[in-house]
């Protein structure tokens, strides 16, 4: 059995920032491309949620490199997969509060 997937208010924007980005430097081919991915990626991630290592600095979450660019976060809950964020690869991870 799946769990659904619902997003934080965080996660939601910083998704929505980084298709914009896409846009803006790839165009909207590339940024329908990188939605799919990223949807094919959590509909993964809900039939195994456990697939992906927990985080070792944020307890409670795990790290799914999606790309050397971008990390989603996410936590199991009993009915749900919770996505926390989506984090560039690039931030110093110790300013990461979840």
């Amino acid at each position: 059995m799946a769990f659904k997937v619902r997003y934080s208010l965080r996660a939601r924007h910083e998704e929505m920032e980084l298709l914009e980005l896409i846009v803006s430097r790839f165009g909207q081919e590339k940024a329908k491309e990188v939605y799919n991915k990223i949807e094919g990626v959590l509909d993964q991630i809900s039939k195994m949620p456990n697939m992906y290592p927990s985080s070792q600095k944020n307890k409670g979450l795990r790290k799914c490199v999606f790309s050397k660019q971008t990390s989603i976060y996410y936590r199991i809950a009993k009915e749900h997969i919770e996505v926390v964020s989506f984090r560039t690869n690039r931030k110093d991870p110790d300013s990461f509060k979840a």
